[in-house]
């Protein structure tokens, strides 16, 4: 791990206690009560009669000191807010987030293995958006390696591309180096389905039997070739 990477997480977390401590003072304020009120009634919900004392509340508050389970729990019953509130800020994180989200944590924690479900993901895009999603990428990319490394590193994209393409005709055999994304993404997604990215429910056969869908199933995507035919 970098120095970098070191501080951008260190970053991360910072504010991520700042936030926890501004939900916290503001929970404790819209119950109206002091700190010294907050540590009396933490006592006396505690089983133990410990509670947390003022100044452990001040320090995180402050930022200056994380609480641990029993002082979240205690915290949460007294000022009447749930844990889900006083560390994402909303009640229900996990189903916040889009279900297809759930490749990227749930599938492996590679990060190279995140990259390739983004790419994939990139090829079912449309061209104009998918230049967008570009130039964002490469304008992020440019900063943080400068024009030499970022020239040196896309230099390698044509290896790369002559590898994926062997390894997807295995899912594809009709695919070629002149195949569009969106045939790509036609032939790949065609065929199969998990229930991993979605909140869908299945029967026995595997058909859709239920849940909710996030994005309706749209009409078949029409190749390149058929639309030239067509027009």
């Amino acid at each position: 791990m970098t120095k970098d990477t070191d501080v951008r997480q260190s970053a991360s977390r910072d504010d991520g206690d700042a936030l926890f401590s501004a939900r916290l003072k503001e929970a404790r304020e819209n119950c109206g009560l002091a700190q010294n009120a907050v540590a009396h009634r933490t006592k006396l919900a505690d089983p133990d009669g410990k509670g947390i004392s003022r100044t452990a509340l001040i320090g995180y508050e402050q930022g200056s000191s994380r609480p641990g389970l029993r002082e979240i729990r205690l915290l949460c019953e007294v000022l009447k807010v749930s844990p889900n509130w006083l560390i994402f800020g909303m009640e229900s994180p996990a189903t916040a987030l889009q279900a297809s989200m759930d490749f990227f944590p749930a599938v492996s924690k590679s990060e190279i293995v995140n990259v390739a479900h983004a790419a994939l993901a990139l090829t079912a895009v449309k061209g104009h958006e998918r230049d967008a999603i570009l130039s964002l990428l490469l304008s992020l990319a440019g900063r943080q390696l400068g024009d030499l490394r970022l020239s040196a590193l896309l230099t390698l994209g044509p290896m790369f591309a002559r590898g994926l393409l062997k390894e997807l005709k295995e899912f594809s055999p009709g695919l070629t180096a002149e195949t569009t994304l969106q045939d790509l993404a036609e032939a790949l997604s065609r065929d199969g389905g998990t229930t991993l990215g979605n909140r869908l429910r299945f029967d026995e056969e595997f058909n859709v039997d239920g849940g909710s869908w996030l994005y309706p199933d749209p009409a078949p995507i029409e190749s390149t070739e058929k639309s030239k035919e067509k027009s």
